[in-house]
């Protein structure tokens, strides 16, 4: 199937279109979507085929945050019809700004794929530990920060063991 949208002509499989029960949130009246990934990026774009003009940049949360997590409660599950968490993808949505710098990803509110059954949905996680604007690029680097200081640390205590 071919489709005509803002990043230009897409070439479909209809047989990897993503079915979104309840559509995204303020976005409830589309409800079939194609992941696009892009060579060589962090990013893709979560492509409506309901409305060839509507797409969104997405990226995979852990590039974010190395600690993020999911946890959907009995009843996304079985909207999902989730059998095994490694059946499903999850993204945030990101928002580009005219300064590219200050662009934002929205982790409370990620969008989950079940790989399996091409169902998805966005999902509200409770509580205050993700909002809807962290800034990818200082987390981006934080995440770096805190990856390099693990590694050292873990060389040290490599090294330490050797000496012993």
């Amino acid at each position: 199937m071919e489709l005509q949208t803002r990043l230009g002509t897409l070439e479909v499989d209809e047989e990897k279109i993503i079915h979104f029960p309840v559509g995204i949130l303020g976005f409830s009246e589309y409800h079939r979507y194609v992941v696009v990934e892009q060579e060589d990026s962090a990013f893709s774009f979560l492509q409506s085929m309901d409305d060839p003009e509507l797409s969104f940049v997405i990226i995979m949360p852990e590039l974010v945050r190395s600690d993020y997590s999911v946890q959907l409660n009995e009843e996304e599950i079985e909207l999902l019809q989730i059998e095994s968490p490694e059946d499903c993808k999850v993204y945030g949505i990101v928002t580009i700004p005219e300064n590219v710098a200050d662009m934002t990803v929205n982790l409370q509110a990620p969008v989950v794929i079940n790989a399996k059954t091409l169902l998805g949905a966005q999902f509200i996680i409770p509580g205050d530990r993700y909002h809807t604007k962290h800034n990818v690029i200082a987390e981006m680097h934080k995440n770096a920060y805190e990856m390099q200081k693990q590694s050292k640390a873990q060389e040290g205590k490599e090294k330490m063991q050797e000496s012993v």
